[in-house]
């Protein structure tokens, strides 16, 4: 059935059981850990990047001189909240999720500073950025791959997409916000009210923030590297490779313009890759899991038996259920360009003969790959983003679970009206 990473319809077929031992079950972490080693790689060094970055104290006494002047203002903290998630949105539809992990830094600051918690740091830039990546009308890695398996206009169909992107961003908007004056009223209803915030709080005490020369130096490289990010990967395709370098040099830049002897570089950079060594061994367990399901043949075997039933639908029950098959396999298949290659061979024609559009059919498709990815533990990217925040993944079910079910309401909305105007 699998031909690289695509599947090709009619050609299932049973073969003989492939076990995984004790021994390739082990095997499967350090397998997992080189497969995933870019995302490591990159996590390990825009951390440390991060840690030169506040050494500096630039990134605590802008952030902090920014929220001082905001306070006072009626709504001053929703203000910041929708800014900022709208703002780490619009980045997610020019980037992958991988490239918001080392700012969760600069969200988890921001959250702290409001006297707020971790999972508001988290809403605001996993939230808002992941929406921006998956809602994205021109994500490459999922929209494209889509488009390119149907034989279809790439990004085509982009009006709607626009529209869902934009409700999909208001809709984490208002869950931050909600969440923020939830636990203003009543910090005890904080879901990680119990959690040590200490690395990420300022480390300048309230009314004494200074932003000197060598700070702005610094803030300029900080945003050199959001520039680059953005520009590599929306016009040079570059992916985490790439950008692990851009945080490399930009760490290096920030410590030399500052001020920092090389020494004193080195240590703060060791200090921050040690920082991120249990983030990476989680991100290679998460990783090693699709390499036994692999191993194990049993991923086709899945793909088919969901795909059968849809021919038993009507056209929209039928749509509706291509979100939920993709969702399920979306937890074997973190990719979202290898879950393209994977079912929109399989999913594509279905969809047409129960009585969908080409263009339905992959909207079906991306909301599907969209929103299980706030809770699939699969995804290396998720437990990463855990990992640096430091949040249970049970604490974050708490808000990512009803979240996730409004974006699969409002997703589900869109859906229909797509199919009644014909899409």
């Amino acid at each position: 059935m699998r031909e690289g990473r695509t599947v090709i319809p009619g050609t299932y077929e049973r073969v003989e059981q492939a076990g995984v031992g004790p021994f390739a079950l082990f095997m499967a972490i350090p397998t997992g850990m080189i497969a995933a080693g870019s995302i490591i790689f990159l996590i390990m060094v825009a951390t440390a990047a991060f840690a030169i970055i506040r050494e500096t104290g630039a990134l605590d006494n802008s952030i902090g001189m920014a929220l001082e002047r905001a306070k006072g203002a009626k709504g001053s903290t929703s203000l910041v909240i929708a800014a900022v998630t709208l703002l780490f949105s619009i980045f997610g539809v020019l980037v992958g999720p991988e490239m918001h992990l080392p700012f969760l830094v600069l969200g988890m600051s921001i959250a702290v500073s409001l006297k707020l918690d971790a999972i508001l740091g988290l809403g605001m830039v996993v939230g808002g950025g992941w929406v921006g990546f998956m809602f994205g009308p021109i994500n490459a890695a999922l929209l494209g791959s889509a488009h390119a398996v149907m034989g279809m206009p790439t990004f085509s169909g982009q009006g709607l997409r626009w529209v869902l992107w934009f409700c999909a961003t208001a809709v984490v908007c208002l869950f931050n916000i909600r969440y923020a004056r939830k636990i203003t009223k009543n910090p005890d209803k904080s879901y990680v009210k119990d959690m040590d915030y200490s690395e990420f709080k300022l480390s300048v005490e309230d009314g004494k923030y200074k932003v000197s020369g060598r700070h702005v130096a610094v803030l300029l490289v900080l945003l050199g590297i959001f520039v680059a990010t953005v520009v590599g990967a929306s016009q040079f395709g570059w992916h985490l490779v790439e950008m692990a370098t851009v945080f490399l040099i930009g760490g290096l830049a920030a410590g030399f313009v500052y001020g920092y002897g090389i020494n004193k570089i080195i240590e703060i950079f060791i200090k921050g890759v040690s920082s991120a060594a249990p983030i990476a061994l989680v991100v290679g367990i998460a990783r090693g899991i699709q390499v036994v399901l692999e191993e194990g043949s049993i991923m086709d075997t899945i793909i088919y038996h969901l795909s059968g039933p849809l021919m038993q639908f009507s056209p929209v029950v039928g749509a509706f259920f291509i979100t939920i098959i993709v969702g399920l396999i979306r937890f074997l298949i973190p990719s979202a360009s290898g879950l393209a290659f994977s079912v929109m061979p399989v999913l594509g024609p279905l969809g047409v003969l129960i009585g969908i559009s080409e263009q339905t059919t992959v909207l079906a498709f991306q909301i599907g790959a969209t929103i299980p990815m706030f809770l699939w533990p699969t995804a290396a990217v998720l437990l990463a983003a855990l990992g640096i925040t430091k949040v249970p993944l049970v604490k974050w079910y708490r808000f990512a679970l009803p979240l996730t079910a409004c974006l699969a309401l409002l997703s589900w909305a869109f859906l229909g009206i797509a199919f009644m105007i014909g899409y």
